[in-house]
């Protein structure tokens, strides 16, 4: 992320200013700098995700590529989430910032289209957070993309829409049971199952 808030909830470890010192670094030492960027985590707002573009931009980078972020099993935002306002809907909550990002549960086995497609359109995000839907979201990416690669002049990627293939990570005959939800432990310590 280009937002110092974000790298913050994400636990990155890592400040802006780190970041774009080691790309100076690196360029200047001849090597090429791909940004793999995500967007739609807790705390995303229109200004976070403004913050990533201008960033992509100011470090000039070589390639990049911008994901929205998925609440896959064995993430915090999945083993942490816990049932939201309606049905189907999981809440994960930072816990020093009080941020949030809401997913909508989805079979990993059946549903692929939240996985980038091709430039044109084809992305679906299940997750949103307090300021941004799941399409504002993709509208947002899309306005990323587009925008840091003209900037750059930068050319797309040659891609095409996500396809599941029954093989594909092990997947066929369902998840087992242990990446399944189950039970979370409370700041309390109480197990409960979900």
């Amino acid at each position: 992320s280009g937002s110092p808030r974000i790298l913050q909830n994400i636990n990155k470890r890592a400040t802006l200013e780190d970041n774009t010192r080691c790309i100076q670094i690196a360029k200047r030492n001849g090597l090429k700098v791909k940004g793999l960027m995500s967007i739609g985590h807790p705390g995303e707002s229109e200004e976070t995700i403004k913050d990533t573009h201008k960033w992509l931009t100011e470090v000039d980078v070589d390639d990049f590529d911008v994901s929205i972020i998925t609440t896959y099993p064995g993430s915090p935002y999945y083993d942490h989430a816990l049932p939201g306002e309606n049905p189907g809907q999981w809440t994960y909550t930072y816990p020093k910032s009080g941020d949030r990002l809401h997913a909508t549960e989805i079979d990993y086995n059946i549903v692929s289209d939240y996985y980038k497609g091709d430039p044109n359109g084809g992305y679906k995000a299940y997750v949103h957070t307090d300021d941004l839907t799941s399409e504002t979201l993709v509208a947002l990416r899309d306005w990323v993309e587009g925008g840091v690669r003209e900037s750059l002049g930068i050319p797309y990627n040659v891609a095409r829409s996500s396809v599941r293939y029954e093989h594909s990570m092990g997947q066929s005959g369902g998840l087992p049971p242990t990446m399944l939800r189950s039970t979370h432990k409370e700041p309390n310590g109480r197990e409960v199952r979900s």
